[in-house]
């Protein structure tokens, strides 16, 4: 039997920065929210590369970007300028998040700033948000449920 689970009860959170940190889940995401790291790739092919192959070594790597969706709520303190992810994208600041997941599987921290916020106003649907997070330095993993 697969050792799958189901990954609805998933949470984004977002740090709020005092010393003893407290982490808020951001409401109503809707989309899947996902960490995509990558690694760049050096080419060090030469004219000695067996049978006229490319050659690579591994390069930086880079902790990517989070991308969400989630129901529009103007008002909410979570999607608000002034303390939610409006918030955040106006400002400059560099913050911690996490992202947990359910069951207390374990929870990605992270550090990372908004880069992009938007919002949709469709004519026959609900409110929508969308907003990017690119991450800065390493996300680290944690088994077990947050402390």
């Amino acid at each position: 039997m697969s050792n799958a689970f189901w990954a609805y009860g998933s949470a984004l959170k977002r740090g709020q920065g005092a010393a003893s940190e407290a982490f808020t889940a951001i409401a109503e995401i809707v989309s899947d929210i996902a960490v995509n790291m990558s690694r760049d790739e050096i080419d060090v092919t030469s004219h000695a590369s067996a049978d006229g192959y490319r050659e690579f070594i591994p390069g930086f790597r880079d902790g990517g970007e989070i991308s969400f969706e989630a129901n529009y709520l103007p008002t909410n303190a979570t999607h608000d300028g002034t303390t939610g992810v409006l918030e955040g994208f106006n400002s400059d600041s560099v913050e911690n998040f996490r992202i947990v997941l359910p069951d207390s599987i374990g929870y990605w921290s992270l550090v990372g700033f908004f880069t992009a916020h938007e919002v949709g106003l469709p004519l026959e649907e609900q409110g929508q948000l969308s907003c990017t997070i690119k991450v800065s330095g390493k996300p680290t993993w944690t088994d077990g449920a947050e402390s």
